[in-house]
């Protein structure tokens, strides 16, 4: 994927959702397009098949619940669902996308029906395979005939994205053809270790504006806050910085907005993308190799507490190897810092976490067997921090 392609407003955010890794080693969240009629949502999806990747449209409105939920049958004195055809389809490739086109048009009960689909990616009994992404489009409210309203639920099961072709976008398809999407792969290792750094930064975020976890679904004729959609943000956001997009870079201001604001809403999207433009952190990686000097009376609280939370993972990694024992200087030399600058609460929460974790006793161990100075400043702050009458929480994780 080239953050420079030149598509319709909501595809980058398409292309970047259908390749972001969830749990359950399950690829792709599930993305709701809005936009007017004749604005090519349907033939975009459909250009994104291959002979082993197939795209399976469904019109929501001509279909009722059992097409989803699979019609019950007796069997053997037991009830059994007896799977809907179009799930074959998935059978042989093991990916593929789901398009579920005018989903406005479902009727409640239908609506219903796919909420199990969407997130649980369960029909019936029947688990659809890994690879198969969920897409589904619809026209905006003010342009619905006789359409229902999407319930709440339903809502809160989508990334929403706003798609869009402009008159130059146009006018340069008309001369030299329509740019097909891209599906890359995201690496899952890298998505699970840059995501730990990406969730401290929206943790952060949260400690200084907690009454933001939640939204109104009243307020918001799309996305909104809720547990749920904070962990889109936060893979979505992984993905979007391992495809090459970078928050800072004003020619991505569409697209980060995008993501966001389709899960939880434009008003608390702009104060969360405003919140990380300002955060002033290097990487964590060169903190700890020793390439960048810190200054940690200089940041403030959540920049503190992003920058301990992303260290973590990188000590962790290094239990068992060379690095242990000198990124863990660096890490409590920091953590002294902000012991004696008075704010040990904010280090509390990354500083328990990474005990718990079993750094603790092999660092010690590394310390006491290191030669010189280093190993005995390192044992001598480690008994300092957890001999602290504010940390007798790691009592238990001492014995």
């Amino acid at each position: 994927m080239n953050p420079s392609q030149k598509l319709p407003r909501g595809a980058a955010a398409l292309l970047i959702a259908l390749v972001t890794p969830t749990q359950n080693n399950v690829t792709g969240i599930p993305v709701l397009l809005w936009g007017r009629p004749g604005v090519g949502k349907s033939s975009f999806i459909e250009g994104l098949a291959r002979p082993d990747f197939p795209v399976t449209t469904l019109i929501a409105s001509i279909h009722d619940p059992t097409d989803f939920s699979g019609l019950p049958i007796l069997e053997d004195g037991k009830v059994r669902y007896a799977t809907p055809q179009w799930v074959d389809s998935f059978s042989e490739t093991g990916n593929g996308i789901l398009f579920l086109d005018e989903l406005s048009t479902a009727p409640p009960s239908v609506q219903s029906a796919l909420l199990r689909v969407v997130f649980e990616r369960r029909v019936g009994f029947h688990d659809l395979p890994p690879g198969v992404r969920i897409v589904a489009a619809a026209n905006p409210p003010d342009l619905m005939v006789g359409g229902w309203e999407l319930s709440p639920p339903l809502r809160n099961r989508f990334v929403h994205l706003n798609w869009d072709i402009d008159a130059d976008l146009y006018i340069n398809a008309l001369l030299s053809g329509w740019q097909q999407g891209n599906i890359q792969e995201v690496d899952t290792k890298a998505h699970a270790v840059l995501l730990g750094q990406v969730k401290a930064r929206v943790a952060a975020f949260l400690r200084l504006q907690p009454s933001y976890l939640h939204a109104n679904p009243e307020d918001n004729p799309y996305g909104f806050a809720s547990p749920r959609t904070w962990d889109f943000v936060a893979a979505l956001f992984t993905s979007a910085e391992l495809l090459g997009y970078d928050l800072h870079d004003t020619q991505s201001d569409g697209l980060w907005l995008d993501l966001a604001a389709g899960c939880l809403g434009e008003g608390i999207a702009i104060a969360l993308i405003e919140y990380l433009r300002n955060l002033r952190l290097p990487p964590p990686a060169d903190v700890l190799d020793g390439k960048v000097s810190l200054d940690v009376t200089d940041l403030n609280d959540g920049e503190l507490y992003v920058l301990f939370a992303s260290l973590n993972p990188y000590l962790k990694a290094a239990v068992g190897t060379a690095d242990l024992l000198p990124y863990s200087t660096v890490y409590l030399d920091l953590m002294a810092t902000t012991f004696d600058d008075g704010r040990r609460d904010i280090a509390f929460v990354p500083l328990r976490e990474l005990a718990q974790s079993g750094w603790l006793p092999e660092v010690f161990a590394a310390a006491q067997q290191a030669n010189g100075d280093g190993g005995s400043t390192v044992t001598d702050q480690i008994e300092r921090f957890f001999a602290d009458e504010g940390l007798n929480q790691f009592i238990d994780v001492l014995s």
